[in-house]
């Protein structure tokens, strides 16, 4: 698959930030979400409730690689002042923790313990970098 323009800027990124910040990702998987705005009502999708989606041309990619540990390192390109975020799996600050209420590592965390939580136990850990051009 060819990538656009703006895919290649992207990976681009992606890349320099993986070196940069010693995460590897070669040989992983790169992931791009879709894309939109939802006019009326937010999460209407999955809770039932109609709503008018409109497609856009912003993404967020993520390049991973399984680690083969119980770590998971990650990187935002887009939030580089807050450095890589890393963690064994299953042990993650709590929720609304003063130490990452004002990073974007919240959302790692996050996931790792709502799945938890939930009774989802991952097995291994990620390496990856996030990149998104959604302005805001």
């Amino acid at each position: 698959m060819e990538l656009t323009k703006e895919g290649q800027a992207a990976l681009d990124i992606i890349l320099k930030s993986a070196k940069d910040n010693n995460i590897d990702i070669k040989g992983g998987k790169v992931r791009r979400t879709s894309s939109r705005f939802c006019l009326g009502v937010e999460h209407g999708d999955y809770n039932g409730t109609e709503l008018f989606g409109v497609g856009t041309d912003r993404f967020i990619w993520l390049a991973y690689k399984p680690n083969g540990t119980k770590k998971v390192r990650l990187f935002s390109a887009n939030f580089p002042d807050d450095g890589v975020v890393e963690f064994e799996l299953g042990n993650v600050p709590e929720p609304k923790s003063a130490t990452i209420a004002e990073t974007w590592g919240r959302f790692p965390y996050g996931i790792d313990y709502i799945l938890r939580r939930e009774g989802y136990e991952l097995s291994q850990g990620i390496d990856g970098v996030l990149y998104g051009n959604i302005p805001g």
